[in-house]
């Protein structure tokens, strides 16, 4: 920022909003849609951009730092513990909040919580777990959409995200809903405006697909407990045949070929037929046969292009198709190919 610019941020000191950690996309999205008139950032962990959102942060009139998570998401339980290293340059930013400042902190994710205790600015959290100030509680899943409540100081207020399914998009919810309190909003104000929140491409999305079938698009990023979290959703949602085209999920070091084993026991339990893509996609088959699945529902590929075409010819009407994978394996490209919105 040259000094002209600085010069200008000092005259007006806006409020500044600031969203860290693995959700923080999706985070940036909803709360843009509870304070839209608002500076709303996200940053990566780099020592650049920690050094420049450090003087925003500290020359805010009201500066607001969200962390999400640092940790994978688990699938089957409701908290977590990041690697403290990762959190680092989280707990840099937290520590540059002046005391009129606000820390927005996942409350699941243990090492993202322990930062409460390392600012002088005033917290909230939001979470799955009993003990965060904004709790999300009975949540359902069906073809349309998830429906949870928010519970905050005795009161439960119910939400809605039409056609936008998995944990991550709640917690960005949960993260917007903290904000407009800190902003004075109530509950049923955020609501309202969260119902125009359609997070981002490749996000958990639901979308129309070619041969009038629903395509659920998670086609973004993933890791394998991401991947096993979509598994359950395709399986829980929708009527008819259920169609799951997975991409490797890279990064898994020496569990990599364990990971793949058991997403592909979970695709056996989930989906009618398996489009397995990419080099570690052998050991997604073996888990798939493992637990079942007949060689006949089982479509392996080594390429992208390979497969966008077979799942064109294999697709019929009614089908619900689940798209996933590592943002390296470009798994976009396969849902670009049988959309048609």
């Amino acid at each position: 920022m040259n000094i002209f610019k600085k010069a200008i941020f000092f005259l007006n000191r806006p409020c500044v909003v600031l969203a860290v950690g693995k959700g923080r996309a999706c985070v940036k999205e909803a709360c843009s849609k509870v304070l839209s008139n608002t500076l709303i950032f996200e940053s990566g962990s780099s020592a650049k951009e920690v050094k420049r959102f450090n003087f925003f942060l500290k020359n805010s009139r009201v500066p607001i730092l969200i962390a999400t998570h640092v940790g994978e998401i688990p699938p089957n339980r409701d908290f977590f513990d990041g690697e403290r290293k990762d959190a680092s340059s989280i707990r840099e930013l937290a520590d540059a909040l002046p005391h009129q400042g606000f820390l927005i902190l996942n409350y699941d994710d243990e090492t993202i919580r322990e930062i409460k205790n390392k600012t002088i600015a005033r917290s909230l959290t939001f979470g799955f777990q009993k003990g965060a100030d904004f709790q999300a509680t009975d949540i359902n899943f069906n073809i349309e959409g998830t429906n949870f409540k928010i519970n905050y100081q005795g009161k439960s207020i119910p939400f809605w995200l039409k056609g936008i399914f998995g944990k991550e998009q709640i917690y960005a919810v949960l993260s917007a809903v903290c904000l407009g309190a800190v902003k004075g909003l109530n509950l049923v104000e955020i609501s309202q405006s969260l119902k125009s929140y359609q997070s981002l491409p490749g996000k958990m999305r639901l979308i129309r697909g070619i041969k009038k079938s629903l395509i659920l698009d998670d086609s973004e990023n993933a890791t394998a407990f991401s991947m096993i979290e979509a598994l359950g959703i395709l399986k829980r949602i929708g009527q008819g045949r259920k169609i799951a085209v997975l991409g490797d999920v890279l990064r898994g070091g020496k569990y990599t070929a364990a990971a793949h084993e058991t997403i592909g026991e979970q695709a056996a339990e989930t989906a009618d037929l398996l489009f397995a893509v990419g080099l570690r996609a052998k050991f997604i088959v073996q888990g798939a046969k493992r637990k079942g699945m007949r060689q006949e529902s089982i479509f392996q590929f080594n390429r992208i292009e390979q497969a966008k075409l077979a799942l064109q010819q294999e697709i019929k009407k009614g089908d619900l198709i689940l798209i996933d994978g590592s943002k390296e394996m470009k798994m976009g490209q396969v849902f670009d190919e049988i959309r048609t919105d």
